[in-house]
């Protein structure tokens, strides 16, 4: 089972328009409603891979309650919530569906005090029991808590659990300090953490081996529409995706990760997992609602996938 963790969800809408216009009133067609949130989205591409998977969120308020009855019943995820007294975020997407262009509003995350610190961990420690792989995903809703991946990844090692990291910032950087086995940061990510610019195959891979250095056995760089770059015990290569007509590229990162998820657990090569991974986050580009995609259209891709050797 692969269990996803998501410090920072939302309530996920996008408002369908002909034309954006300033200061009017719009009126739209039609609008859709998701659970949002990187792990949310890992555990719907697991789910859409046919393999069993949970999520476990930091909630407040009644927004926070519609995404766990999103998840529940909407996504048929088991849901594990974290209550906290600040309303979970929504964030609306404006898309001019003629011109494909897009704007987002993103509202605050929730805060979390000190004893919400401390539920958040107790719901992880039950959460985590039988879990293979978990994902950490995503920034937290509160600088305050910016310790929680460094907290809540030793928990998940001594059970037993593989664990996969996927953020960024001080909540990225304070994650590494308990070696997460696989990392999965973009090129901008990297290179906040770094501190030098990935704009040359070698500056590349001289960051992933800064990961390795720090113990992480695991290193997958995403190059967004170029695929990523795959590092374990020696063994590299870049995954490199089919070309496609892209309509919606957000998520597809964390189908990847899914990707991966399932490959761990099911002990796959190390190719075939970015190819899993890869096809995953192709298929789930190719339309609007983000891992709304099927088995069959991963399968599908598989074969159009390509490996290039480093």
């Amino acid at each position: 089972m692969i269990l996803s963790v998501t410090p920072n969800p939302c309530v996920d809408k996008t408002v369908f328009i002909d034309k954006l216009k300033i200061g009017t009133f719009m009126r739209s067609p039609r609008c859709t409603c998701i659970p949002g949130g990187k792990g949310t989205n890992v555990s719907r591409a697991v789910k859409a891979l046919g393999r069993p998977t949970c999520a476990m969120v930091v909630v407040g308020g009644h927004p926070g309650a519609h995404v766990v009855d999103m998840i529940e019943h909407q996504d048929q995820v088991e849901c594990f919530p974290a209550w906290v007294a600040s309303q979970t975020r929504t964030i609306t997407t404006v898309l001019e569906e003629p011109i494909h262009r897009q704007t987002a509003f993103f509202e605050p995350g929730s805060r979390v005090a000190e004893p919400e610190y401390r539920s958040i961990i107790e719901v992880f420690e039950r959460a985590v029991e039988g879990a293979d792989v978990v994902t950490f995903n995503g920034t937290v809703s509160d600088p305050a808590i910016n310790t929680l991946y460094r907290d809540l990844i030793p928990i998940a090692k001594v059970r037993g659990s593989v664990t996969i990291l996927d953020s960024h910032g001080p909540e990225f950087a304070l994650g590494l300090e308990s070696v997460p086995y696989m990392v999965k940061p973009n090129v901008a990510e990297t290179e906040e953490l770094v501190g030098f610019a990935l704009d040359s195959p070698d500056a590349r891979w001289k960051a992933i081996d800064f990961f390795h250095e720090k113990g992480i056995t695991l290193v997958v760089l995403s190059l967004g529409a170029d695929g990523a770059l795959v590092s374990r015990e020696g063994e590299r290569f870049q995954v490199v995706p089919p070309l496609i007509r892209e309509v919606n590229p957000v998520g597809s990162g964390d189908a990847l990760v899914a990707g991966f998820a399932i490959g761990l657990v099911e002990g796959m090569p190390l190719r075939d997992m970015a190819t899993l991974g890869c096809a995953a986050g192709t298929a789930n580009a190719m339309s609007w609602d983000i891992g709304h995609f099927t088995r069959e259209e991963v399968d599908s891709l598989l074969s159009q996938v390509e490996i290039k050797p480093a």
